[in-house]
């Protein structure tokens, strides 16, 4: 399965729109252009005469304002980060400050009757070198250039020096360069303060190219690539590092006028739109070879990335689809994030009514051709129904009845759908269904056990260095330092037309060996690869080479981790390796001498594999497995198959298949204990916590949370997501009896009562947790992409109270896990040991109601906290029984209070002495 566009969610416009008035329209209406800050996770949407920024993670509105007139082009201005720069319909050029939602009027037409459309052409541009901003007309022969602060720059008008008609302008993103696009396809480089030429952008005099010129510009963030999309729908891109620029690609993508060119940086892949809505995505590879000269026709190669399916862009995450569909007019992408805003064209009801015939038409023969969508119920929906109506037992529903029902439904929606206007703005990602998490940094965390705080010496004993991937380099992050270090470069060399990706990190103190799963992608299409790593624990042991093995997945297993097994690429053959049971100095050299005999690259042998004199035993999973994960009962794992199940496998030698030498593993569920996922639901990640009781798992999944037993009983459960991330949850770690998770903005805990609650905010979407460190949480961050930067990937710590967790934990693990602990012995250790000042109320409502010793630590921490008023701490006496101390608590107050010694029946002080004693009786 390759890429595809999904929906992250639908911004909410309804209420947004033009004045609001007497003769005012009911009807709302549909946003016509969007922008998204260069640093941050928020959008501006133009809808009517507003602007409405937005958290695009949240979907929360942040600010609102009215421009008295509709926008025709706006972008955010690159030198200050919440001002918008926009043309208007009254040929007005406006800044919009949304930190003091204020308007300040850059420019005003020489004539108060000039007017704009929205579908006329406008070009802006703006360089983050100045606070000014470059404007024209399409097809005039000057530019105007114009202050964006108040006070700035006045009007100037500049003739450029060739007598062309302008249809293009643009700013490159670091450099001092503004680039003017004339008719029949020339570009032409001018300073933003001199003016002068740098150079000049066209093709060969003798080209069999003709250019009409350029619709649209795109830049790469840290090469100097500029991508140009023409008019008449030829792909360039020009390597402008040189004082003479050259060509180096060119493709042919359409022949409708490309309108908008943008890079995906986190994918890198370049997105572009044509003036009918045609969306193409491509990949750009530029091939090293000294023998022979470079092809620009193969610069461009096409992305493999479904086309995006607007029913199901519009239909999923709670939206709804419209009727006939519309085209897709512009396409705004993130500069820094996977995330992009699709405006559609204004559909009004004259042309849906026009054209309904046509569309409907076109949606029926559609339906028969492939039985899909009908253009109303989208392909997810079909599937969804098939879902259900398979678990009530029709299990003789087919495609084809569905399909029907859809056609039905589409005759029946041809009077009754919504024709429009689209008044929810949908925000959209590249989504890589086999990894969720591609975007977001691997990393193995290092999780702390559950009395960690409890050592003989009483001092916490941490892990000397953590690990993380940049890139197929293994690195260490030195916990006592703060120093990040190459620990081992996985791959030596990659041939130059693969690209390698790591998915997955697996680690094993006891065993010090390291199974990291990578992605390779080429031209013969996408394999996975298991890589073995031993690391060097004594520095007379010269061997620390790797070795790689053809797999998707990889997991240890165990206790002890002596043994680790790998899933083939076909999702149901699984291997499984001996280790030395006891991982002593001599057994790491055993298996460093191993891997030296063995040891597998690129470019010879890829089929060996380090334990190969031993053999591995080979077991067949009787359906497609998609995950596999550790599990500490001996020669068990569990696997996961999506939407389905989370189940337990044992590896036993026995239920030997006829037809191989296989060992059959089952994955039918009859009587036995599975967790049951729910549609389109799947596993991220699954992390073990030893208590008394045994082992306990935490499971991340894309949808939730769970805390489950060593038997896949669930114990704990999240039921609600704090924001529209995609996925919603991203990283999850054990500190002590505490399940930290992480989403998009967010780090919140999972109690065993089935209750999240939030430790921070976070403003890094794109973070993972990798540890605790005293009261730290430690995350991997992708950097900044920059010319300049060098890593990839970096450490950043945020201060965060673990006293909370730590009660909550324990206070909610006793009372629905309860195990055999000194609990009034363990909460003293972890407030003397943890600041006291950070407790909050949510913590003390907890402990209030929870067992006597927890009551009596609530009633003790309220009265020593400054934080907590008289009142509060009254109510958490009451919550915890603690009757003799609230009444103290009243005395006091009543003592202190002005209507000592008589207090009137109807003061509040005489309320709060009416509810103890009503406490007191119940």
């Amino acid at each position: 399965m390759g890429w595809e566009w999904e929906t992250v969610q639908h911004l909410d416009l309804r209420h947004a729109g033009g004045r609001r008035g007497a003769g005012a329209p009911a009807r709302p209406l549909q946003p016509h252009a969007a922008a998204f800050r260069a640093s941050q996770a928020i959008v501006a949407v133009a809808v009517g005469t507003h602007v409405v920024e937005f958290d695009a993670l949240t979907g929360s509105k942040i600010a609102l304002v009215d421009l008295g007139a509709r926008v025709v082009r706006m972008a955010y201005s690159p030198t200050s980060s919440h001002v918008i720069i926009a043309i208007l319909e009254d040929a007005t050029i406006r800044s919009c400050d949304f930190a003091t939602e204020q308007t300040l009027v850059l420019h005003s037409p020489e004539k108060k009757t000039d007017h704009v459309s929205i579908d006329t052409e406008v070009h802006l541009a703006l360089t983050p070198l100045e606070p000014i901003v470059f404007f024209g007309f399409h097809k005039r022969m000057s530019v105007t250039v114009v202050g964006t602060v108040e006070g700035g720059r006045p009007p100037t008008k500049i003739k450029t020096d060739l007598k062309k008609p302008i249809v293009n302008l643009a700013c490159h993103p670091r450099l001092p360069v503004f680039y003017v696009a004339y008719a029949e396809g020339l570009v032409r480089a001018y300073n933003v303060q001199t003016y002068a030429v740098h150079y000049t952008l066209q093709l060969p005099v003798d080209s069999t190219i003709k250019l009409m010129g350029a619709g649209a510009f795109g830049f790469h963030p840290t090469l100097e690539w500029v991508f140009i999309g023409d008019r008449g729908g030829t792909l360039l891109a020009w390597d402008v590092s040189t004082e003479r620029p050259n060509m180096i690609g060119i493709t042919q993508a359409g022949s409708q006028p490309i309108t908008s060119v943008s890079w995906l940086p986190t994918l890198k892949l370049l997105v572009t739109i044509s003036k009918d809505g045609g969306l193409q995505v491509w990949k750009t590879r530029v091939i090293i070879n000294n023998n022979r000269q470079p092809m620009e026709t193969h610069f461009f190669e096409r992305a493999a990335i479904e086309t995006m399916d607007i029913t199901k862009i519009l239909t999923l995450q709670g939206g709804e689809a419209v009727y006939p569909l519309p085209r897709i007019k512009n396409l705004a992408v993130h500069p820094k994030f996977n995330l992009a805003a699709v405006i559609f064209q204004d559909m009004s009801a004259t042309e849906a009514a026009k054209n309904k015939a046509a569309y409907t038409r076109e949606g029926r023969r559609q339906l028969f051709a492939v039985l899909g969508s009908s253009g109303i119920l989208a392909e997810h929906q079909l599937q969804a129904q098939l879902q259900e109506q398979h678990l009530k037992g029709q299990s003789k529903l087919t495609i084809s009845d569905v399909a029907r029902k859809a056609f039905l439904h589409s005759h029946f929606m041809e009077g009754h759908a919504k024709s429009g206007p689209i008044s929810r703005l949908p925000l959209v990602t590249i989504s890589d269904p086999s990894n969720l998490l591609r975007d977001i940094p691997v990393c193995q965390p290092f999780h702390l056990e559950l009395n960690f705080f409890n050592q003989e010496n009483r001092v916490v004993q941490y892990p000397v260095r953590a690990f993380y991937l940049d890139g197929f380099n293994l690195m260490a992050h030195n916990l006592s330092s703060g120093a990040d270090n190459l620990y081992k470069k996985l791959y030596s060399t990659i041939p130059s037309n693969m690209e390698c990706h790591p998915k997955y990190i697996s680690y094993s103190p006891k065993q010090h060996m390291f199974l990291v799963v990578f992605e390779l992608s080429g031209p013969s299409g996408v394999a996975h690869e298991v890589v073995l790593y031993w690391e060097q624990t004594d520095l007379q042991t010269v061997n620390s080479k790797g070795s790689s093995i053809k797999g998707r997945d990889a997991t240890f297993l165990g206790p002890d981790d002596n043994q680790y097994a790998i899933l083939e690429e076909d999702r149901t053959s699984l291997n499984l390796y001996n280790l030395k049971p006891i991982a002593t100095k001599e057994a790491l050299e055993n298996n460093a001498a191993v891997l030296e005999e063995e040891e597998n690259t690129f470019a010879e042998n890829p089929t060996a594999n380090p334990t190969q004199k031993q053999g591995p035993m080979q077991f067949t999973f009787e359906s497609e497995v998609d995950r596999i994960f550790s599990s500490p009962q001996e020669s068990s794992l569990l696997y996961v198959i999506p939407g389905k199940h989370i189940g337990l496998a044992k590896l036993l030698t026995g239920y030997r298949l006829s037809t191989d030498n296989g060992l059959s593993i089952t994955t039918k569920t009859d009587g036995k204990k599975f967790i049951k996922l729910k549609p389109n639901e799947t596993v991220l990640q699954v992390h073990w916590q030893t208590t008394l009781r045994g082992p306990v798992a935490g499971i991340l999944t894309n949808q939730r949370v769970l805390i489950a037993s060593a038997d896949l009983d669930i114990l704990s459960s999240s039921s609600t997501k704090y924001d529209r991330g995609l996925p919603s949850y991203r990283s999850m770690l054990w500190v002590g009896p505490a399940l930290i998770f992480s989403s998009a903005t967010a780090i919140s805990m999972l109690g065993w009562d089935n209750k999240v609650r939030s430790i921070l905010s976070t403003s890094f979407p794109r973070s993972v947790l990798l540890g605790a460190l005293n009261d730290r949480l430690l995350l991997v961050n992708p950097t900044d992409i920059n010319p300049r930067q060098k890593k990839g990937v970096e450490i950043r710590s945020c201060l965060v109270g673990l006293l909370e967790p730590l009660l909550i934990g324990f206070a909610t693990m006793q009372q629905h896990f309860t195990q055999k602990i000194d609990l009034s012995e363990v909460l003293y250790q972890i407030t003397s040991r943890f600041d006291s000042l950070r407790v909050t109320p949510k913590s003390l409502d907890i402990l209030s109601k929870g067992p006597p010793v927890c009551g009596d630590l609530a009633v003790s921490l309220s009265q020593a906290g400054p934080q907590f008023t008289q009142i509060m701490r009254c109510n958490y006496a009451i919550k915890a029984l603690r009757f003799s101390a609230a009444l103290s608590i009243l005395k006091d107050e009543f003592l202190r209070s002005r209507d000592y010694p008589q207090c009137p029946p109807t003061s509040h002080l005489f309320q709060r002495f009416r509810e103890l004693g009503y406490a007191c009786i119940k």
